[in-house]
């Protein structure tokens, strides 16, 4: 492509010398340009419409409410999973994004007060969880447990593409 321009441009370059010269160094920094500007995978990662970009994850708060089973479905054909909560500073994330309505997270409890997250990680206890029941949501005071069949909003989570 770079050679027929150059083709084309010698042809008039006994006439047109000035123009040959600013067209070589336009096609050149074009060139240039694009090898340098090369989009990398990193530039072109982004979220979903409707959904809010925080540490190279994606997250959907959800406007209808469903109990814990049917969120984690509702999260599993965006490919996501109900919200996972691995730092102070993603659970502050998500308080700050839920507004005031109760979300449901990705964490079920058993009676021992063990839990585990829906990805099959083990919950390391890293903030408190409130109550005694099976399935997390995220309240205005942090992590409680409900029965799984209460309605509720949910946060789903996924990587950024």
């Amino acid at each position: 492509m770079i050679s027929n321009y150059i083709v084309v441009m010698i042809g008039f370059m006994s006439r047109h010398k000035k123009c040959f010269i600013i067209g070589a160094i336009l096609i050149i920094s074009n060139v240039i340009t694009v090898l340098i500007v090369k989009p990398t995978p990193d530039s072109q990662r982004f979220c979903p419409y409707d959904w809010i970009g925080f540490q190279n994850k994606c997250y959907y708060f959800s406007k209808e409410e469903g109990d814990w089973n049917s969120s984690k479905y509702n999260c599993s054909t965006q490919h996501a999973v109900l919200t996972k909560i691995d730092s102070n500073e993603e659970m502050d994330f998500l308080r700050r994004h839920k507004c005031s309505s109760d979300h449901w997270i990705g964490l079920k409890m058993a009676k021992n007060r063990t839990g585990q997250w829906v990805d099959g990680a083990k919950f390391e206890n890293s903030f408190v969880v409130k109550g005694s029941e099976g399935c997390a949501y995220l309240s205005d005071d942090g992590a409680a447990t409900a029965r799984c069949y209460t309605e509720r909003k949910w946060i789903c989570r996924q990587k950024i593409h």
